[in-house]
């Protein structure tokens, strides 16, 4: 009677089966106290502290959480309108949205432990006043990369990000630099662009309207031509093993086509220039997408400090990683504040 109280398994396999694989103790990317049921118990703080998260994304609802549920009267500020950071954008890519229930339930977590949040809220110097907080805790996240490649700055270039969060639009051919994690998601989340539905799929199926061969290929086939570049040798590395299977699989299945082991020369008004072993290949691209890695974000730890505020960093802020690492690292600061 009590589902939306809890927060459930996204079925990432980051924590359990990555780790038996690895011969390591299991854990979980939802609930850092997975495995840690001695070594992180959440005790009450012996006096009551005023804490002040900045930053509403994966690890700073973690955090908020965690320092309210020890007694803590937590102040979360958001610059946006909702919470949920690059959760957001985890969330967007086909077969991803268990990533977009993992933000409500933070959400939900927050809300219970009594949370005080605001949001469309930035942290500066003069948010404060007088009434100074005992801690902050800085989850401000990162920011995406962009590369020292010539036409970079072209108008047809546009980050993964606002991709994923549906604030840039893409042509028919698109070339995706980058084949991380951010990376393959783009490119997969374009390749499905066109596609049929899951509910289109079963309506002529069921009416018989085309055969199962034609339905299938409707169904992997879409409007977009997408090209993966990446450095290295493999695609996908930062992906936990477990996931890295199906996401690969998708890759192929759904048309994408890759160049692992390109350095990308430059960037034209309709093209992508790689060299592959000494080779200059020429990519044709209507949109140009960049997604070569994040950066930390963290405008605020020198001005607090300057203010003689105690600062814990959490998160992409201190080193850009994954949602396991954001949890946990949020978690782990909650517990330890105070």
């Amino acid at each position: 009677g009590h589902d939306r109280d809890i927060i459930h398994c996204v079925a990432c396999g980051q924590g359990c089966f990555d780790n038996l694989f690895k011969m390591k103790a299991v854990e979980c990317l939802c609930n850092p106290r997975a495995g840690y049921e001695k070594k992180r118990p959440v005790i009450q703080a012996e006096k009551p502290l005023k804490i002040v998260v900045a930053g509403g994304g994966a690890a700073g609802m973690s955090a908020a959480t965690a320092a309210a549920q020890r007694g803590h009267h937590v102040i979360l500020h958001e610059k946006d309108n909702c919470l949920g950071g690059q959760l957001l954008l985890a969330g967007a890519p086909p077969g991803r949205d268990e990533f977009l229930e993992l933000s409500k339930n933070l959400i939900r977590q927050a809300e219970l432990a009594g949370v005080e949040v605001l949001l469309n809220s930035n942290v500066d110097s003069a948010t404060f006043g007088d009434n100074h907080p005992d801690t902050v805790i800085v989850a401000t996240g990162g920011m995406p990369i962009t590369p020292s490649i010539p036409g970079a700055e072209l108008p047809h270039v546009v980050q993964a990000w606002d991709v994923l969060g549906g604030l840039a639009e893409t042509g028919k051919r698109v070339a995706v630099i980058g084949g991380g994690a951010v990376g393959i998601e783009t490119a997969l989340l374009l390749a499905e662009e066109g596609t049929l539905s899951g509910e289109d799929l079963k309506f002529l199926l069921v009416h018989g309207a085309e055969s199962a061969d034609d339905l299938y290929n409707l169904a992997i086939h879409g409007s977009k031509d997408v090209t993966v570049i990446e450095m290295l040798e493999d695609l996908g590395k930062n992906f936990g093993k477990s996931t890295r299977w199906g996401m690969m699989q998708d890759v192929e299945r759904f048309g994408v086509k890759t160049k692992s082991q390109a350095k990308v020369v430059r960037i034209t008004a309709n093209s992508v220039c790689i060299e592959r072993d000494g080779v200059v290949e020429e990519i044709g691209a209507d949109t140009v997408v960049l997604a070569v890695g994040t950066k930390p974000y963290n405008p605020l730890e020198e001005m607090l400090k300057g203010l003689g505020l105690a600062t814990i960093v959490v998160g992409d802020a201190v080193k850009p990683a994954m949602v396991f690492e954001a949890i946990h690292s949020g978690f782990k600061a909650g517990c330890e504040v105070g």
